[in-house]
């Protein structure tokens, strides 16, 4: 059963959405003007709902600083609240996997594995989730009087062009539109002379590659949808709030030409959040996943390298 404060951040962070929404803005949109938050203790990053309830609160309040923590963290480091916190808490939300065998919390990820190795095991697991309320650096004295200037991660060509190649997609700068092509698994953009700046160009080439994960040969999303229809929308969203993430991790900003673009799909997507709140989840989730997958393929991989094994057979 969810606990009160795993709905009660969720109803927040759909509220907040819906709000920004009416008012004409983008609410991810705020999430390209912090740093990504991580944890205090352990220095991860906030995936998923946390990150984004954690980045808009941050925006709304002004904090500089991109760390979060418990009062139960505070207390085993020494730390404590400049001044009142009241009510500056904010619900963020872990899941893990039980083992009811072992008795022992799997990561998602661990999990996914075991399961992948072995699918008879899944009997095994439980989904288990938590809740905990976690306050700002700015909020805390230890934390204040040792700031730590946040690592600021840049992109780079081999990032994006790794990608196009590990994908195999068919991929041209061409023409004043960016957009996806799925009966021809394409992506295409302007050419990178027209973008005001280089990180403008990179946010576009994400939120289009972003679209091309969902290809029936990748992470096989419903993406032959047509222009204008709620299925098209859900979709725009995925691509928007998947390219956000890896925005924010880069410190990458849209141009105002992108973003007046994407500005037109603010009244579909009202409509999709009001009619089902849980679509603003089912597209988090399905970001995760783009973003995994992204950043799996930002890497180098040789396509003609040949296992030892493999030679060793041929020479036999």
């Amino acid at each position: 059963m969810k606990s009160n404060n795993y709905l009660k951040a969720r109803n927040k962070l759909i509220d907040m959405y819906i709000k920004s929404l009416e008012e004409g803005n983008i609410p991810w949109e705020k999430m390209w003007k912090t740093s990504a938050p991580i944890s205090a203790i352990s220095k991860k990053r906030y995936r998923g709902v946390n990150n984004l309830i954690l980045s808009f609160i941050a925006q709304e309040r002004g904090y500089k600083d991109n760390r979060w923590c418990t009062y139960v963290q505070m207390k085993r480091n020494n730390w404590n609240f400049i001044k009142s916190a009241k009510g500056q808490g904010v619900d963020v939300e872990f899941f893990s996997m039980y083992n009811k065998i072992d008795g022992k919390n799997y990561s998602i990820q661990e999990y996914n594995e075991i399961i992948s190795q072995d699918p008879d095991r899944e009997s095994e697991f439980r989904l288990n989730q938590k809740s905990y309320k976690v306050f700002n650096g700015d909020l805390i004295d230890g934390l204040v009087n040792n700031k730590e200037i946040p690592t600021e991660e840049i992109i780079s060509n081999d990032y994006v062009e790794n990608i196009i190649d590990n994908l195999d997609i068919a991929y041209e700068e061409t023409g004043e539109e960016a957009y996806y092509i799925p009966s021809d698994d394409k992506v295409v953009i302007p050419p990178r002379k027209t973008f005001e700046s280089n990180y403008s160009y990179y946010a576009t080439q994400l939120h289009e590659l972003a679209h091309s994960t969902g290809h029936e040969s990748r992470l096989s999303r419903n993406i032959n949808n047509k222009f204008g229809t709620e299925e098209y929308a859900k979709e725009e969203l995925r691509a928007e709030i998947s390219s956000s993430f890896l925005m924010q991790k880069f410190g990458l900003e849209y141009d105002e030409r992108h973003l007046q673009n994407h500005k037109g799909y603010i009244k579909s997507w009202l409509k999709v959040l009001k009619d089902n709140p849980q679509e603003l989840f089912n597209a988090i989730t399905d970001s995760n996943k783009i973003v995994d997958y992204l950043e799996e393929n930002s890497i180098q991989k040789n396509k003609n390298q040949v296992l030892e094994s493999d030679l060793e057979m041929e020479m036999v």
